[in-house]
């Protein structure tokens, strides 16, 4: 009993603190309408989050690489590819292009965690909670993406 206690609690506070990880994604989407001045202001602190986050999703497998036996080799690639391709994106690109590919970032990283994470014990609350945030988050920075281009 005291298992499915923990199982519920961890259920109700990662769906809590996954939905409200997008809360960013939005308010920088809605700060954009508003006006030039914070239009500028939510890019700029949209664009860092983004990169935090996508870090973070990468960051998932090294974990798992260090505790679990099969694929670590994958597992420590795929975790800094998010990151890095973040980076490289920031340091190099125009803002539309970074915008673009960081969307495409969230959608690809769910499509390389889902086969990989589908060997493991993941609760199904995650499964039916991650693509719903990642085409969530593809979708406000498309949302951003125009709003810099209009």
């Amino acid at each position: 009993m005291a298992d499915q206690t923990e199982q519920k609690r961890l259920e109700t506070m990662g769906t809590r603190l996954g939905y409200l990880g997008l809360l960013p994604f939005v308010g920088g989407a809605i700060a954009a309408l508003l006006s030039d001045e914070l239009a500028s202001l939510g890019l700029q602190a949209f664009v860092l989050y983004s990169l935090a986050i996508l870090s973070f999703m990468g960051g998932i497998h090294w974990g798992l690489a260090l505790i679990v036996g099969t694929r670590q080799s994958a597992r420590i690639l795929i975790s800094v590819v998010p990151v890095l391709v973040g980076w490289v994106c920031l340091l190099t690109l125009p803002l539309h292009l970074t915008l673009a590919i960081l969307g495409g970032a969230f959608i690809a990283q769910w499509f390389a965690d889902r086969p990989i994470l589908a060997e493991l014990p993941i609760p199904a609350w995650y499964f039916e909670m991650r693509p719903r945030l990642a085409y969530v988050v593809a979708g406000c920075h498309l949302f951003m993406l125009f709003r810099l281009m209009a």
